[in-house]
């Protein structure tokens, strides 16, 4: 394909892949540096270092969850992070380099793609807007097992874009083996192939993924039958029966809605400026091997999908995987428009890092979660020695999240009465707080604040343990009234 940078010289085109590969280099011994000692937190605490550490403590006589907290995902990562520090030791750095190398692979894959088909320069350009994705980075610096399945569902489909029939194999296994939800990525993705090579019989086509998909789903039902022999159950976890299964018609709707928000969502609504641009000025080419199209499959399947099997809708990482694609399509479609539209999707993108919503549960899509580290940090020296109780992702003790402490200073509040303990933690980044313990908190408990940044912690005292002054936060308009939003579509249950 000849573009504008075509007939820069070989030379020129090399010096260039030096100059990017030094800064990308650079830009993630950066990240392990900076992020080395983040301990593991929201999921990826109950589907890897949870079931990692219950491993690793039982000297691998026991390859599964811990009992009652299985997830239903496959167990390779766990069993991976747990073999590294059994020999690197039990510690974070170990699992940072890990997940790091991922998100490396991902960078690596999409200049690969683009770098085959056009030029270093919009190889590069397709990075750059990758490493400014605030998701991508927040991803990147957590252990959750979304981005390796990124990683894998973008090396397949490159192995289905250029023919590279090993990795068609290969791939759909990994992806199979890390996460369920692969399954929602490896059928769109064949989808894409069969109609891609229409020039052949439908029986051609048929039979051809047939032998492709055989080791792979042969691989994934030996994984589902060990899976039934220790739990009883093969996909389905009854420890998550709140958020899984066919919700109502309306929350279907809802759902997808949802879907649409979150791959907008944090700056992301950039990356749509220029190919809704190019396709209205009805000057989109290379029909299905276009990256926009292995975009609208994979995203749309998965909406669609996330929407009717899940109750409360897919998390921004659900839709990581589908990122690369809608900036591959942005590389492509680099010529089509005017520099100075990308004079705006780069600030835009990058002005995601600091977008907030006051009221809303923060989630782990963008850094800005990390400032409840020092908080805890606080809060641990300021009641030393007491226990607190709270709910995910706070109630998690120290052999889960920073892997070498043993303390038990946090504890889980999931069917304990309120009044039965003595400190509760509540956070915005902890929503399965219900009205009435809301309700019964504020009216009668003293709270201490900590905040930092967008973030904040409160620890309620009981009412019986007496002396500690306090420091209630003021809620403002706009986040009043995102509550009440929140609760018109969630209904009053949570916060």
């Amino acid at each position: 394909m000849k573009t504008l940078f075509s007939n820069k010289s070989a030379i020129e085109q090399k010096k260039l892949n030096v100059v990017g590969g030094f800064f990308v280099f650079t830009f993630y011994v950066i990240l392990f540096f900076a992020f080395k000692d983040d301990p593991f937190f929201g999921d990826a605490i109950s589907t890897v270092s949870r079931a990692a550490r219950h491993i690793y403590d039982s000297h691998f006589t026991s390859i599964a969850y811990p009992p009652g907290l299985d997830p239903g995902h496959p167990i390779t990562f766990p069993l991976l992070y747990a073999c590294l520090w059994k020999m690197f030791g039990l510690q974070l750095p170990v699992s940072h380099l890990v997940n790091l190398i991922f998100s490396l692979g991902i960078v690596f894959y999409v200049w690969k793609w683009v770098k085959r088909e056009l030029t270093s320069v919009h190889a590069w350009v397709a990075c750059l807007l990758l490493l400014c994705t605030p998701l991508f980075i927040s991803q990147s610096v957590q252990m959750n097992t979304h981005l390796p399945l990124t990683f894998f569902t973008l090396g397949f489909a490159y192995s289905l874009r250029f023919d590279q029939k090993s990795g068609q194999i290969l791939f759909p296994i990994l992806m199979l083996l890390t996460h369920l939800q692969a399954l929602y990525f490896v059928a769109p993705l064949w989808l894409w192939w069969f109609f891609q090579h229409s020039e052949k019989s439908v029986q051609a086509r048929v039979t051809y993924m047939g032998k492709m998909l055989v080791l792979p789903l042969s691989i994934f039902a030996a994984w589902l039958l060990y899976h039934h022999s220790i739990e009883g159950w093969y996909l389905s976890s009854p420890t998550y029966s709140g958020h899984r299964g066919m919700p109502s018609f309306k929350r279907i709707l809802i759902n997808l809605v949802l879907a649409d928000w979150r791959i907008s969502d944090y700056g992301q609504i950039a990356l749509f400026i220029i190919p809704v641009f190019v396709v209205f000025r009805r000057d989109f080419r290379g029909r299905w091997n276009n990256p926009l199209v292995f975009f609208l499959a994979v995203y749309f399947f998965n909406a669609i999908a996330l929407a009717v099997t899940t109750q409360t809708g897919p998390a921004h990482r659900y839709l990581l995987a589908c990122v690369p694609f809608l900036i591959l399509a942005n590389a492509y479609m680099f010529e089509r428009v005017k520099r100075r539209v990308w004079i705006v999707v780069i600030p835009i993108l990058l002005s995601g890092h600091f977008w907030f919503y006051p009221g809303k549960v923060m989630g782990d899509a963008t850094l800005a979660f990390r400032d409840v580290f020092p908080l805890l940090e606080q809060i641990d020296k300021a009641f030393e020695g007491q226990v607190m109780h709270s709910y995910a992702p706070l109630s998690n003790p120290g052999k889960f999240t920073h892997l070498n402490d043993d303390s038990t200073s946090r504890m889980a509040l999931y069917d304990i009465d309120i009044n039965t303990v003595n400190y509760i933690l509540r956070s915005n980044i902890s929503g399965d707080f219900k009205e009435e313990e809301l309700k019964r908190l504020r009216d009668t408990w003293s709270v201490k604040t900590y905040e930092s940044g967008n973030v904040y912690v409160e620890v309620y005292v009981h009412p019986d343990i007496k002396g500690m002054q306090s420091t209630k936060r003021k809620i403002g308009r706009l986040e009043r009234w995102m509550l009440i939003l929140k609760e018109a579509i969630k209904g009053k249950d949570s916060h």
